[in-house]
């Protein structure tokens, strides 16, 4: 399956996406498609042989046009998600971590369907997902640290 994704994802996220063996990932970016309105570049997309557009979820498919475009070409659309809070180098990881999460479960799912499809993609919580320890105070659970 080849996938596109949107100029509203970072570029960074190929390289990860590129893993998911069997499948074609490329970005907007990449085919000089930047700046070019939705309605083209589903047309586009799907005339260059993709099978799926992925996409920050942005109300993207609010505009009749849009979604008229999208239906026509019969691309699946995956979107990721996400509040107008989701900013900075926190927000950028918590998109690229929500993606390459779900893109093998998505994949599979689309694989085993022949109709198009619209995909919502949860993006992961804010907050920690570690914790910090000073191993020089804590003896039990680091006991050979001296």
């Amino acid at each position: 399956m080849r996938l596109l994704l949107d100029e509203g994802l970072p570029v960074q996220l190929l390289e990860p996406l590129r893993r998911n063996l069997g499948h074609e990932f490329e970005h907007v970016d990449g085919l000089k498609w930047k700046g070019k309105p939705d309605t083209f570049l589903v047309r586009d997309a799907a005339r260059r042989g993709f099978h799926a557009i992925v996409v920050l979820d942005l109300d993207q498919l609010a505009d009749p046009s849009e979604w008229r475009a999208l239906r026509e070409t019969g691309l699946h659309h995956v979107s990721l998600k996400q509040g107008s809070r989701v900013k900075g180098k926190k927000g950028v990881a918590r998109v690229m971590a929500s993606l390459i999460l779900a893109m093998p479960y998505v994949l599979d799912d689309l694989d085993a369907v022949d109709d198009q499809q619209i995909v919502e993609v949860a993006l992961l919580a804010a907050g920690q997902r570690h914790e910090l320890f000073d191993p020089r105070h804590e003896r039990q659970r680091y006991p050979y640290w001296r």
